[in-house]
C-alpha cells in the first residue's frame, strides 16, 4: 500500500512540472513569434527589487566615482605612454650578427 501512494505522489509532482514545462515552452513559442514580450516582462518585474526603482547615487558617492575613473584612466595612460617610450629589444647584445 505505501509503494501505491509513492508512486502516486511521484506521478502528481510529474504532472505539476510537466505544467509548468508546457507553460514555459508556450511562452517561448509566444515569443519567437513575437507576440510574448508581455510575459517575458512579467516575469522580469517579479525579479526586480522590491521597490521597483533603482537606487540612485548621493552626489558623494557620484564625486567618488569619478576621483576614482580619474585615477584609473591617469594610471592606464601612463602605462601606455611608458610602454611606447621603453626601446625594442633587437637581438643579444655585444656583437652584429655576421654575415656569412
Amino acid at each position: 500500500m505505501e509503494h501505491k501512494r509513492i508512486l502516486e505522489l511521484a506521478l502528481e509532482t510529474l504532472e505539476k512540472r510537466r505544467t509548468q514545462v508546457e507553460a514555459d515552452v508556450e511562452a517561448l513559442r509566444a515569443e519567437m513569434r513575437g507576440g510574448g514580450k508581455a510575459t517575458l516582462k512579467r516575469k522580469a518585474e517579479t525579479t526586480a527589487s522590491p521597490s521597483g526603482r533603482r537606487r540612485t547615487r548621493t552626489p558623494a558617492e557620484r564625486k567618488a566615482q569619478s576621483k576614482r575613473m580619474k585615477a584609473y584612466w591617469a594610471a592606464k595612460k601612463a602605462a601606455v605612454a611608458a610602454k611606447a617610450k621603453k626601446p625594442a629589444q633587437s637581438g643579444p647584445k655585444g656583437r652584429a650578427k655576421s654575415a656569412g
